[in-house]
């Protein structure tokens, strides 16, 4: 990290399908310029989300492909979280690779689907970079409590989600809301700050950008401008990345044998 008491944290809302490399290396001048140390970018970033199964293979990477794009990492020094359709044989994954100066740190799949075409994942890694322990729940990942629950028992206390909420205009997402209560449960619930970068579009289909950063306790920090491409920032303390999580994560034992009972 460029300083030793913060961490400097980016989300960059955007529309990929409009020249995503030439939106990569704009946005990670930008975060080089502005002392960036990670930075999260939407779910499909590098290749497009896509409603049928043809344009998604079509438009998807495999590993040794996806390293043309890690290439073009190495001048930088922020950590990069980018969206992805990942092809590995017949099966194709809701992926986000995990990026670091021309080197791939790892992958994370997404196990809720959205479209049934993508496989899900069977497992929640945490990575560290820079010093700091993070994860990553790909959108609608963030709505259930497992995810980010096995993130921050692995030492999680940050967790980046790549998110493309492109939704009919008559569904609540059509608009904003005032906030995200799946977010402030996951923060709270955990002791992570959360991170989100969502995609913005205004045709048949309607996605005002979900971009936000929220606190462990629960609070918005920063937001984006909906309907538009914007990089939004914070500098964390690293005194508020809590490795203890104490029992907002572990509970009472006497409940989890109730828990484990009932289940």
């Amino acid at each position: 990290m460029r300083c030793n008491t913060f961490v400097r944290v980016g989300a960059y809302q955007a529309n990929p399908s409009q020249a995503p490399k030439e939106k990569l290396i704009q946005v990670l001048k930008k975060a080089e310029k502005d002392e960036i140390d990670f930075l999260c970018l939407p779910e499909g970033f590098l290749t497009g989300y896509y409603s049928n199964l043809d344009e998604a293979l079509t438009h998807s990477l495999t590993i040794e492909e996806l390293n043309e794009w890690v290439e073009m990492t190495k001048p930088y020094t922020t950590t990069l979280i980018v969206g992805f359709n990942e092809k590995q044989g017949y099966k194709l994954y809701d992926s986000a690779a995990i990026i670091e100066k021309g080197k791939l740190i790892g992958i994370q799949r997404k196990h809720y689907l959205y479209h049934s075409y993508f496989t899900p994942a069977d497992q929640f890694q945490s990575f560290v970079s820079k010093g700091i322990t993070f994860g990553v729940t790909i959108c609608l990942d963030t709505n259930y409590f497992e995810p980010a629950r096995l993130l921050a028992l692995q030492g999680a206390t940050l967790i980046f989600s790549p998110q493309c909420n492109k939704v009919e205009k008559n569904h609540p997402y059509s608009e904003r809301p005032s906030y995200f209560s799946h977010l402030v449960a996951r923060a709270h619930e955990n002791r992570c700050w959360i991170v989100t970068a969502d995609w913005h579009e205004n045709d048949l289909l309607v996605c005002p950008g979900s971009t936000v950063i929220y606190d462990p306790e629960g609070k918005e920090i920063k937001r984006s401008t909906s309907f538009q491409d914007d990089l939004i920032v914070h500098d964390i303390p690293l005194d508020l990345l809590h490795t203890q999580k104490g029992r907002r994560l572990h509970g009472s034992p006497q409940l989890q044998k109730i828990v484990l009972r009932l289940t």
